[in-house]
């Protein structure tokens, strides 16, 4: 493998995200061990601090002959530290020894920011009854920012915040990492729900290889989808021409002799011919060749026009309307009055009572087809949309021969619709359709 491939590949930006973020938080943490370095070493005081000093220095003079006790106790050396004359620590807590140290050890007045916003001065002489005493004055605290204190005096703040910057680093990374899997993920979303037309970009690395392998199936699968659909319009448009014959033919016949023979024929034929329409049909719709604009459309009048027909088609049946008198929207009505007829004709196939509501304005509607026939499993539901499904075998089937539904998916698509399948409290299905 070419080292450009190793870097531009997954494992390669995997490797260099890694040793980024390694580096970044090493350079974090050093200068930020440098900042806060910085405050811990003397430096010359600064004007305003010795204003505050001259101050102290005259409020200490008033107690120059008191003893040492007396002017540790005084309110003015609230906050002097006083050192042991014999070892130059301070007392009463020779602890403090090890943060004040480099004041101890300084030569002249010097300032020390023991801790953020704490600054300590010194050392400087006070003159008492047992003598000259070292002292240190702790500086009342300044405001400091609240980060800067929590990472002064806590290292595992330090440890913290690296860790953050490591999460944060991570996340970046396994959302750039992802982007082309989420992509083909969605691209293949796409592909499983009819979208032919749908590419992967180009995409660097082993994860492009997959993408262009994607790209090269979904081009062979549309190609063979449109060859399929391009054959079925084929077949059943030349089997018209000898069906128009073999009907014509037959019904010569019964007119000079009529029998059970000739009518089984003139039934056949009729049967031959709705399976052409129906294949031609479903092959121009998937294959995005019916034309038909959209119309505004009085969904109301075009539901109880198909009532209409199939109660006189089915007299037996009973069929019920809930909806409002008129509902006005955009849509392709040839289209939508092959998709109730076909929803009519696969309910009165298998019920006896059958309920159509409509509901909504133009710009939401949806539209309810459930009976109360016997349905069909759970588990089948989502295949009552593919071509030639017919469901349980045992069931009678009427010549029913599987394409009504998928005639009904393909018109919903071509509209821009949405429709699902599920069980009706009826008893049987409820077909919903909706904008």
């Amino acid at each position: 493998m070419k080292l450009k491939d190793l870097l531009t590949g997954f494992a390669g930006r995997l490797f260099l995200w890694f040793w980024l973020s390694l580096t970044l938080v090493l350079v974090t943490n050093f200068f930020l061990g440098r900042y806060l370095e910085d405050h811990t070493d003397p430096r010359p005081p600064s004007q305003r601090e010795l204003r505050q000093f001259e101050h102290l220095q005259r409020l200490l003079e008033k107690r120059e002959y008191q003893s040492i006790e007396r002017v540790r106790r005084s309110r003015a050396a609230k906050e002097l530290i006083l050192l042991d004359p014999s070892d130059k620590k301070p007392f009463p807590d020779k602890r403090l020894y090890w943060r004040l140290r480099p004041l101890v050890e300084a030569t002249t007045l010097s300032a020390l920011e023991i801790r953020p916003g704490h600054v300590a001065l010194g050392p400087f002489d006070i003159s008492t009854a047992e003598g000259s005493v070292a002292a240190i004055w702790l500086m009342p605290p300044r405001p400091v920012p609240v980060w800067k204190q929590i990472l002064h005096d806590s290292p595992l703040w330090r440890l913290l915040t690296s860790s953050l910057l490591v999460m944060a680093l991570s996340l970046i990374l396994a959302r750039w990492l992802s982007r082309p899997v989420r992509q083909l993920t969605r691209a293949a979303r796409l592909l499983g729900d009819g979208d032919l037309s749908v590419r992967v970009a180009p995409i660097k690395g082993e994860l492009g290889e997959l993408g262009h392998e994607f790209n090269d199936m979904a081009a062979k699968l549309k190609m063979a989808m449109t060859n399929q659909q391009r054959l079925l319009a084929d077949v059943s448009h030349e089997l018209r021409s000898p069906l128009t014959r073999l009907k014509l033919a037959a019904g010569l016949l019964a007119d000079q002799q009529k029998n059970s023979y000739t009518d089984r024929i003139e039934k056949e034929c009729n049967t031959l011919e709705h399976l052409i329409d129906q294949v031609l049909t479903l092959a121009r719709l998937e294959g995005s060749a019916y034309q038909e604009e959209f119309a505004s459309t009085d969904m109301a009048e075009l539901v109880n026009s198909a009532l209409e027909d199939w109660r006189f088609q089915m007299p037996s049946k009973t069929l019920v309307y809930r909806g409002p008198e008129q509902l006005h929207c955009r849509a392709k009505p040839r289209l939508l009055q092959r998709i109730l007829d076909n929803l009519l004709s696969n309910a009165t196939r298998y019920a006896e009572r059958i309920q159509i509501t409509l509901s909504g304005n133009a710009e939401h509607w949806q539209l309810v087809v459930e009976d109360n026939g016997p349905g069909v499993p759970a588990e089948q539901l989502d295949k009552l949309f593919e071509p030639f499904f017919r469901g349980d075998s045992s069931r009678p089937h009427g010549g029913n021969i599987g394409l009504g539904l998928a005639i009904v998916q393909a018109a919903t698509q071509a509209q821009r619709l949405s429709i699902n399948v599920e069980r009706s409290t009826l008893g049987g299905l409820k077909f919903r359709l909706h904008n």
